[in-house]
């Protein structure tokens, strides 16, 4: 299918023209909102539309020239920079740039690890910030606005953010900066007060459903489920049609089972695996069409943080299920009957405690830490937080 537009959100789109109409683009602006919440394509929709070259007759069955450049990647008065290793390569860039093509949410593994970089002196490199200071420095080709995109810009290093500051400072005539952040903390107060700042709530489910429809082929019932598994998030939903997504999703139901059962050594297993990189053994028994082997560091923290992400979605379920009773809508409805049989036994209290040690656990991933012992450290107390509870209870938990 031919993409003729990225997935904005229109209440973002709708603010950003208006900043245009009253003549009000020069000061840099910080798209704030949580993952997945179509902040990104917020900011590459507007510079599609900003530089559009025949706005009155550019249409899905002719798009003008310029249209069909920002939605390759390839307009000259266009960049988008994000975080990357300082080692990756053009053809790595390339790749990314062809993924985020073929689906506009995508992420590739090597963002959970890596930074936004200002780049060597000499050969700074596409996707850093010296490369940006460049590209912002020359005057526009072809369109009447040079528009530079940094996202994940809290995870800009010390020495990206002090370089990038003066251009903050002092942006180029005619030229739009757009900060994407899932929140402000790291990121410089000078940053952060030249800025304007626009929040981006997450989607809601049937905005996010419709949107799944029209960027893949899933029926209406899988896009609206992925919809509500994700909670607005847009990169979230988009990856949970994906086999790897499945098998993680299974994977994470198991060892949510594991976890009231007392599993102890099932868990030891998981937190083994994750760290080695592969596939839960039962995935694999079960032949699961997935990726299998995440063969470097970037890649296994990505399939740590995503494990830990639909964990969590379990324990938020069960939590939901023991607050709401008989009114519970499950947005999990494959695990009911697990996550029924779990909350017997559990208190509120010690789940919120669960839910906030799995998202600490997912933080340390995210920052380096090492994966197998992060997990095998949360999987024990996960599972001593039930057994408490199960003891208080008088439940009695089957293995």
């Amino acid at each position: 299918m031919l993409k003729t537009n990225f997935p904005g959100r229109p209440v973002v789109l709708d603010r950003l023209q208006g900043l245009q109409a009253a003549g009000k683009l020069g000061q840099p602006i910080l798209l704030l909102g949580p993952v997945g919440c179509g902040k990104e394509n917020s900011a590459l929709e507007f510079a599609r539309l900003l530089n559009c070259s025949a706005p009155e007759t550019c249409r899905p069955d002719g798009l003008c020239e310029s249209c069909v450049k920002t939605l390759s990647f390839q307009h000259p008065d266009i960049r988008w920079i994000g975080p990357a290793p300082a080692t990756a390569q053009d053809d790595e860039i390339r790749k990314l740039l062809a993924a985020k093509i073929a689906n506009p949410f995508y992420q590739p593994s090597w963002a959970a690890s890596s930074f936004v970089g200002i780049g060597d002196p000499e050969q700074p490199g596409p996707l850093t910030i010296r490369s940006l200071s460049h590209f912002l420095r020359r005057h526009a080709f072809q369109a009447p606005f040079k528009v530079a995109i940094v996202a994940d810009a809290q995870r800009m290093n010390p020495a990206a953010a002090n370089a990038f500051l003066k251009t903050l400072e002092e942006p180029p005539p005619r030229s739009v900066i757009f900060l994407l952040a899932t929140g402000t903390e790291g990121m410089l107060p000078t940053i952060l007060s030249r800025c304007l700042k626009i929040h981006c709530e997450p989607w809601s489910e049937g905005e996010l459903a419709t949107v799944l429809q029209e960027l893949t082929d899933v029926t209406p019932a899988e896009a609206a489920q992925a919809a509500r598994m994700s909670a607005g998030d847009a990169r979230r939903a988009m990856a949970m049609l994906e086999p790897e997504a499945q098998a993680l999703f299974d994977w994470a139901g198991n060892l949510f089972a594991w976890v009231h059962a007392g599993n102890r050594a099932q868990a030891a297993i998981t937190a083994d695996e994750l760290h080695r990189g592969v596939l839960s053994h039962l995935a694999v028994a079960e032949g699961k069409r997935a990726s299998g082997e995440a063969k470097d560091a970037s890649a296994r923290r990505f399939r740590a943080i995503g494990l830990c992400e639909l964990l969590n979605l379990h324990y938020s379920e069960a939590l939901a299920c023991r607050v709401f009773g008989d009114t519970w809508h499950p947005r999990l409805e494959a695990a009911r009957a697990g996550i029924v049989a779990a909350v017997a036994g559990r208190r509120t209290e010690t789940l919120l405690q669960d839910i906030e040690a799995i998202d600490s656990t997912r933080r340390q991933v995210d920052q380096n830490i090492n994966i197998g012992l992060a997990m095998a450290v949360l999987f024990e107390g996960l599972i001593d937080n039930a057994r408490r509870d199960q003891a208080r209870s008088g439940f009695r938990a089957s293995s």
